[in-house]
């Protein structure tokens, strides 16, 4: 499943590249993160929940997934920052790979990204519809967090 965005954060290019190469940093704004544990210079393992209680009707008695990631640094373009990690959520194997380009607007920068998800048989048990409801939800999350933390310079 192929998701996509941009938003603008009032903060400057290098600023926003800097920031998203650090995993310390960018775990403080991952939803329901419950560790991140760094592995190497570009490896990084990340435990974290999907809430699933809105769909509850959908998913019964499921209302969290758990989620155990390892996350890699790509090598990409300058002004750009590529993350691709596998993991298992309630025993399946999943993976992601998201790529975030940054570049200079006015006084601020534009981030745009892609990510391509393979959640396996839980896309095909839940139906894509509504995992993209899951994702958005998490994705609005994570990038008001990202928009807060870059503009405030933290």
């Amino acid at each position: 499943m192929r998701l996509e965005g941009k938003f603008t954060v009032d903060a400057p290019p290098e600023h926003c590249l800097s920031r998203l190469r650090d995993p310390l940093w960018l775990g403080k704004c991952l939803p329901n993160l419950s560790s991140l544990e760094l592995i190497g210079d570009k490896e990084f393992r990340a435990v974290f929940y999907l809430n699933l209680a809105e769909m509850a009707k959908v998913a019964g008695y499921l209302s969290r997934i758990r989620t155990d990631m390892r996350f890699t640094y790509m090598e990409t373009s300058p002004g750009e920052v590529r993350v691709a990690g596998d993991g298992r959520a309630v025993g399946a194997k999943i993976s992601i790979d998201i790529s975030v380009r940054v570049s200079s607007k006015d006084d601020g920068s534009v981030l745009e990204w892609v990510s391509i998800v393979d959640l396996g048989i839980i896309q095909r048990l839940l139906g894509e519809e509504t995992v993209r409801r899951v994702a958005d939800k998490q994705i609005g999350l994570l990038t008001n967090c990202l928009s807060e933390a870059l503009r405030k310079g933290v």
